[in-house]
């Protein structure tokens, strides 16, 4: 998956995992619109869950797991010129 804007809306299948590579990825926000999904950040022993109208906005570096725990729908929001281009899934 490539990356090209600040703004991208994903569609996750349940087990499917998109991972945002380390770098700074501080002030990323994560939004569902559907489903829900779990997050977990390198350097962060928080993990969370976020469903449906949830947000929550890396205030960290470090990689960071999005893991579908249903049929999704996410906004990632406000990537870094260093991570744009390089997300994979």
């Amino acid at each position: 998956m490539r990356l090209d804007s600040q703004s991208i809306t994903l569609h996750l299948h349940p087990r499917q995992i998109v991972s945002l590579p380390q770098a700074d990825v501080r002030n990323v926000s994560v939004s569902v619109d559907c489903g829900s999904v779990w997050i977990t950040q390198d350097h962060d022993s928080a993990d969370i869950v976020l469903e449906k109208g949830q947000s929550h906005r890396s205030r960290r570096r470090g990689a960071i797991l999005i893991y579908g725990l249903s049929e999704s729908e996410v906004r990632i929001e406000d990537i870094a010129p260093a991570v744009a281009g390089t997300a994979h899934a």
